[in-house]
Order: C-alpha cells, then structure tokens, then sequence
C-alpha cells in the first residue's frame, strides 16, 4: 500500500519466527515471547503507537490505546512516549502502522528525531471479541529505532473463555482495581468489560519486556 511512494521498505517480519509460537492452550503467564540475551545497546526511551486493527473501525480500538499505555507505563522499564493517532497521520499520512507491515525506511529514522527515542513499539489487536466470554489477541514488537532490529517480541491470544485466563484476569482486577471502582469477587466486570479486560491483557503482554 505504500510501495508506490518510492520509498526504501523497512521489513519488520518476525510472525513465523520460530522463536515466537502461539501456544495451543493459554496458560497464564504467556510464555511465547522472544527476547535475544545478548548485549545490545540499551533502550531506555520508547515510543508506544496507537493499537492497529484492521477489522474493525478506528473508535472501537482507539478506546483501549489507554489501557496499553497506562500498562506499560506500570512496568517501569522505559521512558514512555505515546503517539497518537493525529500525531501519526500528521508525520507519515497514516493513523496506523502493523507490525508486520513492510514501512517506510523513515518511519523509525523520523520517530527516533522527532521523539528522542531509542525504540518503538508496534502493537496490533489481531483479534478480537468484546461480547461474552471477551477474548483479545495480540501481536507487539519493540523494534530498535536506531538498527530496526527486533528487540521483543510477543504473540498470543487472551480468550476468557477458557478457565485459567478468565482466573488470571479476576486475581489481576482485585489486586489492581481501584478501590472507587465497582468489583465482585466473581470477576464479572473485568470478564464484561473489554475496556477492564485490556488492561489485563496489556499487564501480562508488556510483563515479558526486560529493562535491558
């Protein structure tokens, strides 16, 4: 789609790395990340793009951007910009980037100046069911702004349909719930509210990301 602007395409295809592998019964904490050992220069700034999802209309996905961010700002592994969407269209022409699109070899390049990052995370909600039992996929990367190496990355589906991630989701809203916030012991909002559940998703998505 964006091949005939005659740009240098920047390949981020790491999906059937075989470092990275879906899990055929998800089984909380996910353990299919990848994450090489070696000693890379450090990140300790990153951008955070707006969630990418090609099914569905832009509103229906913008809402739980929040989520991810306030999530990943928990870790404390980084310094964390987030993007947004007018920022995005505003710089490349597009509210959106996958990641495992091809990219224009300027999209790190111009995220790393115009931010001051030393890495960029792509996030993509590659499924999802916000109707009963709530489930959420996805697919995110942390890709170096300096070299576009792949420094993580992290593929699974959240389905609280099956038992042990609805459990997981219940333990994480009454440690992390706020004490304003309705909640029963039965997990009912979390496992009714994809807004609630997302944030679960994103805490077990980024907790597989080392301060390096």
């Amino acid at each position: 789609m964006r091949a005939g602007r005659g740009l240098a395409a920047l390949a981020l295809l790491f999906g059937g790395c075989a470092t990275v592998k879906m899990a055929t019964a998800p089984l909380p904490p996910p353990q299919n990340y990848f994450a090489p050992a070696d000693r890379a220069a450090p990140i300790r700034r990153v951008a955070l793009l707006p969630l990418f999802n090609a099914a569905y209309p832009e509103r229906y996905v913008r809402g739980l951007d929040a989520a991810f961010l306030a999530e990943l700002e928990k870790k404390a592994r980084f310094e964390v910009v987030a993007v947004g969407r007018a920022q995005m269209e505003s710089l490349f022409g597009e509210r959106q980037f996958g990641s495992a699109d091809v990219l224009p070899a300027e999209v790190l390049t111009r995220l790393r100046a115009h931010f001051g990052v030393d890495g960029v995370i792509f996030t993509d909600l590659t499924s999802f069911s916000p109707y009963r039992p709530v489930s959420m996929g996805v697919r995110a990367k942390l890709a170096d702004a300096a070299t576009g190496r792949i420094r993580w990355a992290f593929d699974y589906l959240f389905d609280a349909g099956h038992a042990p991630v609805a459990e997981a989701a219940k333990r994480f809203q009454l440690q992390y719930s706020s004490p304003h916030l309705p909640l029963t012991t039965d997990g009912g909002s979390v496992l009714l509210s994809p807004a609630r559940f997302a944030k679960y998703v994103a805490s077990e998505t980024f907790a597989s990301l080392r301060q390096e």
